[in-house]
C-alpha cells in the first residue's frame, strides 16, 4: 500500500508530540504527549492492515523521505518499504513501551468561550512570539469593548513584550485563558476552537482532524 503525503504530514506532526506511536488497525490514528496535556485524532484515507507500534517515528519519516514513493508492507515484525531502488525493513516496538491515548474520545461539555482561528492569525502569533521570545499564549477578553484577543506574551514577567490580535467578539464577561507556547503543535489550517475549564478543542476545518490541549493552571475563566 502506499501513504500519502497528508497522512505523513500528520505522522511528522505528531512526532513532535510523542516520538513513539501506536498505530491501530482501521483508517484512525491517535496520539498522546508523554505528559498527557496534548491529545490529537485523524482520520486518514489509508486502512492500515495492523495494530503495530513505532517507537522512534522521526527515524522512520527519515527513512521514509529517502525512498521514492514507497510501497509499504505490513509484516507480523516489521513494515516493509520498497521503491525502485530498493528495499528496508523497519521493525515495530512492543506497544507497552508508547504511551498511549485513551480507547474514549474526550467529550467536551457545551462551552461559551469559542471562536473562529484562522491559520494566518496563528502563524503570525507564533512568529511574532519567536521573535519576542515568548513563552505562552494567551486568549482574553475585553468586557469594555467586548472584543476577543489571542496575544503572545510571558507570563511570568509584569513587564514583558507581548502582542495581540483580535480575533472575534465577547458578551462582556472576563477571562484570560492561558497556553503554553510550546503546546500549540497543530498542523496549519483553519479551526474551530471551544474552550472549557482546563482543556481546549481545536476541530479542523477542512479535515478530520483534532487537538485536545491542556490549559494553564493560571488561567482565569468566566466567573473566577
Amino acid at each position: 500500500m502506499k501513504i500519502s503525503k497528508n497522512t505523513m504530514d500528520i505522522l511528522k506532526n505528531y512526532s513532535e508530540i510523542n516520538q513513539s506511536i501506536v498505530i491501530k488497525e482501521g483508517n484512525e490514528i491517535k496520539t498522546i504527549s508523554a505528559l498527557k496535556n496534548i491529545l490529537s485524532k485523524t482520520v486518514v484515507k489509508e486502512h492500515f492492515p495492523k495494530d503495530f507500534a513505532i517507537y522512534d517515528l522521526p527515524t522512520f519519516i527519515g527513512f521514509h523521505s529517502l525512498m521514492t514513493e514507497p510501497d509499504f508492507s505490513f509484516n507480523d515484525d516489521c513494515v516493509i518499504m520498497s521503491d525502485k531502488n530498493g528495499k528496508g525493513k523497519y521493525f515495530y516496538a512492543e506497544p507497552s513501551l508508547v504511551v498511549t491515548p485513551p480507547d474514549k474520545d474526550i467529550n467536551m461539555p457545551e462551552s461559551d468561550i469559542q471562536f473562529e482561528l484562522k491559520n494566518e492569525v496563528l502563524e503570525d502569533i507564533m512568529k511574532k512570539a519567536n521573535v519576542l521570545k515568548l513563552a505562552d499564549i494567551g486568549l482574553k477578553s475585553c468586557p469594555k469593548s467586548k472584543g476577543l484577543y489571542l496575544y503572545a506574551t510571558n507570563k511570568k514577567s509584569s513587564s514583558s513584550n507581548d502582542y495581540s490580535v483580535k480575533v472575534g467578539e465577547t458578551d462582556g464577561d472576563k477571562f484570560d485563558i492561558i497556553f503554553k507556547k510550546d503546546n500549540l503543535k497543530i498542523i496549519p489550517g483553519d479551526y474551530h476552537v471551544t474552550i472549557t475549564n482546563g482543556i481546549s478543542h481545536f476541530k479542523n476545518q477542512e479535515h478530520d482532524l483534532d487537538y485536545w490541549i491542556s490549559l494553564e493552571a493560571d488561567s482565569q475563566y468566566k466567573g473566577d
